[in-house]
């Protein structure tokens, strides 16, 4: 068989040939599966094949609000800033400490004067002609200790008040301010008054509290005992001397009318009666009248302040129905 020569024709064609298998060797597919392209696809929707990764949650942030847009405008005409709970209690606390610093100091001072102080705690029962006696041998230093605290709290009452009033000034209205700041001032006028009272009708008291002694036993009375006496009888008559403050309060919260003070007036009478002789034990009227005679003008003191609060409310009122 003749064999045929290749042509330069067939030699031009080959090398096509040859660039056409290497072609397909390359687009030939790989073993590994490529995964689909996601682009231009939602990443959100999962499908059965490609599971998309989980997308970071960012955090919410709450809508900026002005401070002041949910505060009252006549709030913050008066001074009543929004405060925080903590502000709140910051300032309640600076206030607390300032009161306290003030009857600590005052106490320290007068513990140089505990000499006097004693002398003048100590007359009523003096004025019975018996002497208080003393059983430990700390007894004297807080003998003179407890004279100087009393003279603290009592020095230091206006001081009290006025951080009480500056901490509550803000929520107060301009045009109840003043009313409010003079019933501060006669609260602690009565403050003063009710211990004042108390001290010159303590020698009756004390007098009528040792007739009980019995006539074959002798009075051993601890100078410590006695003091705490003193302290907390001034102190729980100065507390009642504050009962027009108390009734004017209730009256401006709306539990006290002065129709139900009046209505109750004779049960009132009754009961400052008992107390007076509570307080003072002692068959003598005068004694008794010392202390019922002023509760019973407190009383009465207490209907007229309710009485103005009603009639200060009303007109209000009234003009806030007119505008």
């Amino acid at each position: 068989m003749a064999v045929r020569k290749k042509t330069d024709k067939d030699k031009k064609k080959a090398p096509a040939v040859t660039a056409k298998k290497k072609d397909a060797t390359k687009k030939a597919p790989s073993k590994k599966a490529k995964k689909p392209s996601t682009r231009g696809k939602d990443p959100y929707k999962a499908t059965s094949e490609i599971k998309p990764a989980r997308a970071k949650k960012k955090p919410v942030r709450p809508a900026t609000v002005k401070e002041n847009d949910h505060v009252d405008p006549a709030a913050l005409e008066r001074g009543d800033n929004p405060m925080s709970l903590i502000d709140h209690l910051d300032e309640f606390r600076s206030r607390f400490i300032v009161s306290l610093i003030t009857i600590v100091v005052i106490t320290l001072g007068a513990f140089f004067f505990s000499d006097y102080l004693l002398d003048v705690l100590n007359r009523p029962y003096l004025a019975t002609g018996q002497k208080l006696n003393v059983f430990n041998l700390i007894d004297g230093f807080l003998l003179r200790l407890k004279s100087a605290f009393i003279a603290g709290i009592l020095l230091g009452f206006p001081v009290i008040i006025y951080e009480i009033w500056k901490y509550i000034v803000p929520a107060i209205d301009k045009k109840d301010r003043f009313f409010s700041r003079m019933s501060l001032i006669a609260a602690v006028l009565l403050f003063y008054t009710g211990i004042t009272l108390t001290y010159f009708a303590l020698p009756f008291a004390v007098k009528a509290l040792l007739a009980f002694t019995p006539t074959d036993m002798v009075n051993t009375i601890n100078a410590n005992q006695y003091l705490s006496f003193v302290l907390l009888f001034c102190l729980a008559m100065g507390a009642v001397f504050e009962l027009p403050i108390i009734v004017m309060v209730l009256t401006k919260l709306g539990f006290v009318s002065p129709s139900f003070l009046i209505s109750k007036r004779k049960y009132a009478i009754v009961l400052i009666w008992i107390l007076a002789a509570i307080i003072t034990p002692t068959v003598d009227p005068l004694t008794q009248s010392l202390v019922a005679v002023p509760l019973m003008l407190l009383y009465e003191l207490s209907i007229i302040i309710s009485r103005v609060m009603v009639v200060r409310k009303k007109k209000r009122e009234l003009a806030a129905s007119q505008n």
